[in-house]
């Protein structure tokens, strides 16, 4: 019996951790830069009004990856990602500032 659920917990473990290295989120960033920009090996899709970013590249934002965005389409209106986390001139702006600086 104790064999049993060992195997149990031990599938399930493995299926939640296979289910949140799967996970994709998304970025944003507000420029009116158009076409495709790479960025630390990321290929960001602009469109004119925002760039976007889809993948399993974690939950965060990266300081790294928003300043070389902003040298690239030269500066950034906001960056923030769809799990919650945001720089804009109303939330967080000296990191915006920070990300949009030379």
């Amino acid at each position: 019996m104790k064999t049993l659920r060992l195997a149990g917990l031990t599938l399930l473990l493995a299926l939640s951790t296979t289910a949140h290295a799967e996970q994709n989120n998304t970025w944003y960033a507000g420029t009116t830069h158009q076409g495709v920009v790479l960025t630390q090996g990321l290929a960001w899709h602009c469109s004119g009004g925002a760039c976007v970013l889809r993948g399993p590249y974690g939950n965060g934002l990266n300081m790294q990856v928003c300043k070389e965005l902003s040298r690239k389409v030269g500066g950034l209106d906001y960056y923030y990602n769809d799990t919650g986390m945001v720089w804009s001139e109303t939330e967080n702006r000296a990191l915006l500032a920070q990300c949009n600086s030379r």
